[in-house]
């Protein structure tokens, strides 16, 4: 799997915003309300495109390689990957022994209790209260 993908995208100005489609992908655009928004929504499409075909088993279409007026988008995909899956972290706690015991005698998945238990600390059901305790709402 390659890591870095250049497809060539059309910039157009519709009704006071920047529309952005991409020649190999004509099923798809995006917008931006200036022309720094509108390149980075097309780096996020762009990628979410190819890590759709990716998942799906799906050929990538080959990139045209001389599209006159194109503007051509690169994206690195590792750093967009890590965007559209969930990051963990590993962090050591110190409980009782005999809790220990007790808990792995049932099978207990300690990671998953830790963040079941954090989330209904922080009173977190669902990715809307993830965004506003991150300060991502939009």
């Amino acid at each position: 799997m390659k890591e870095n993908y250049i497809y060539p995208a059309r910039f157009e100005i519709v009704e006071d915003v920047i529309e952005v489609s991409f020649i190999d992908f004509p099923h798809v655009k995006t917008y931006g309300d200036n022309p720094d928004e509108a390149i980075v929504a097309a780096q996020e499409l762009l990628a979410l495109q190819i890590i759709d075909c990716e998942r799906r088993n799906k050929l990538l279409p080959e990139a045209t390689k001389e599209a006159v007026g194109a503007v051509y988008v690169h994206v690195w995909l590792p750093y967009f990957q890590s965007k559209t899956k969930e990051v963990y972290v590993r962090k050591s706690v110190t409980i009782p022994q005999w809790l220990d015991q007790l808990a792995k005698g049932k099978d207990i998945n300690f990671s998953g209790v830790l963040a079941r238990g954090i989330k209904k600390e922080l009173g977190i059901t669902g990715e809307s209260e993830i965004k506003k305790e991150l300060g991502m709402e939009s």
